[in-house]
């Protein structure tokens, strides 16, 4: 029987074990914390064809997203741009602690076994492959590592350069965030129940605050580590604009790091697969991955299964690296390029471009994906009346169109120097 371990208990890993326990696979999870512990005290958004796609069925607990977002501009004078409600949803709001008790259980029904509360400390490394964990409980060996890890992961970090994995995120490629629930003070129903904060006081990243019927939803966002200073001043400032709630945090209060750029070119090497945020799998403009993740672990569980040999060599597993990238890595690399070029902009570069209705509030609430090359050069008129920052934009887009075409055409068998090369071509389209 064929041994699998898994660093860390992330979606796309607990899918990927699911599957292969069920064929009969020797499968254990190493999970740094306490299997209560798992899942923030939060509901995210997650797309329903996620869920079919990865042959997982979809929870019961959850709820119809949020709908008539009002995004406030950098700019107080100016006006907010509200979002249309909209019709038809493919998203639902998941408890992501209900999330994690709905893929535990199939697991474990399947024969996975768990070690909860055993920390990995990283990758036992014999050669070119990865053989096996240096856990809290000892070392353990495997004939495949599965990297579920997070995006910090042990594992990742800490692979020799050799194998020419990316080990570290770049600048921007992650967003710090903090999300609350706080009671409610007040019966009150805002016109504007959702509002999204760009550049909120003035930092890169955003904020958010939602009046829900019984409580408010705050997140405080930025693509550098938060301060405990800078949560305070952002909930009062909360506070004094919209005080209808108190200090008494209802559940959440949490803070989270979330990968916000495109995956991992290689993801792959002898003995070793990385999965999730382990391997940068979200969509850049909005953070959202539970579905991708789910996914993947599907696509690494087929992979696996349908191997030639049982060596779980790169070669055998760039299937599922090349895969991966056909079916979601070009979109995200579409959308990173958007997502970076607004963030080099000023302030004033937003405001501007809000305000010639080059960028209105349907492209960000679609996460980028109706802005296009051909649709800005539509607006062209309107953007000209400040090249640099209509340009900036062009740029981004037209940066993250190559990503995205190169993401469609990886080599087709696992050729290191061929990789090499084609990875190189991708870093050279970062903006």
């Amino acid at each position: 029987m064929k041994k699998i371990i898994i660093a860390g208990a992330g979606h796309g890993g607990l899918v990927a074990a699911k599957y292969l326990a069920e064929a009969g696979f020797d499968v254990t999870v190493y999970e740094a914390k306490a299997e209560e512990a798992l899942g923030y005290d939060q509901y995210d958004s997650v797309h329903l064809d996620g869920f079919e796609l990865a042959g997982v069925p979809v929870p019961e607990a959850y709820k119809v997203p949020r709908t008539g977002i009002t995004f406030m501009l950098p700019g107080t004078d100016l006006e907010p741009l509200k979002q249309g409600v909209s019709e038809g949803t493919y998203n639902v709001e998941i408890d992501r602690k209900a999330l994690y008790r709905h893929l535990i259980a199939p697991a474990k029904e399947a024969g996975v076994k768990f070690e909860f509360s055993c920390r990995v400390n990283g990758p036992v490394v014999l050669g070119s492959r990865v053989v096996g964990l240096d856990t809290a409980a000892g070392v353990v060996y495997a004939d495949l590592v599965i990297d579920a890890a997070g995006v910090f992961s042990p594992l990742r970090t800490k692979l020799p350069k050799y194998l020419h994995i990316e080990n570290e995120p770049k600048e921007n490629d992650l967003f710090y965030a903090y999300r609350a629930y706080y009671k409610k003070t007040e019966n009150i129903s805002p016109e504007a129940p959702f509002e999204i904060y760009l550049r909120h006081n003035g930092e890169k990243g955003l904020s958010w605050f939602y009046t829900a019927d019984d409580y408010v939803d705050i997140l405080i966002g930025r693509t550098a580590p938060l301060t405990e200073e800078q949560i305070e001043e952002t909930v009062s400032v909360f506070r004094l604009e919209h005080p209808w709630f108190d200090e008494k945090i209802v559940h959440g209060g949490e803070r989270c790091v979330i990968p916000v750029r495109r995956p991992l070119t290689l993801m792959v090497a002898n003995g070793y697969a990385a999965v999730g945020d382990s391997a940068f799998m979200t969509t850049p403009m909005n953070g959202m991955g539970i579905d991708l993740s789910l996914q993947a672990g599907m696509l690494l569980a087929d992979t696996v299964l349908h191997a030639p040999s049982d060596h779980y060599t790169a070669d055998v597993l760039w299937e599922y690296n090349r895969d991966y990238h056909l079916l979601y890595g070009g979109e995200t690399a579409k959308n990173e390029g958007l997502k970076n070029a607004l963030l080099s902009l000023p302030a004033q570069g937003v405001d501007f471009l809000f305000e010639q209705d080059v960028i209105q509030a349907t492209d960000l609430s679609g996460a980028g994906r109706n802005m296009n090359v051909p649709a800005l050069l539509g607006k062209f008129t309107r953007g000209m009346h400040k090249p640099p920052f209509f340009f900036t934009i062009i740029n981004g887009l037209i940066k993250g169109s190559k990503a995205a075409a190169l993401y469609q055409s990886p080599p087709p068998t696992y050729d290191l120097q061929a990789i090499i090369k084609w990875d190189k071509a991708i870093r050279a389209c970062d903006v």
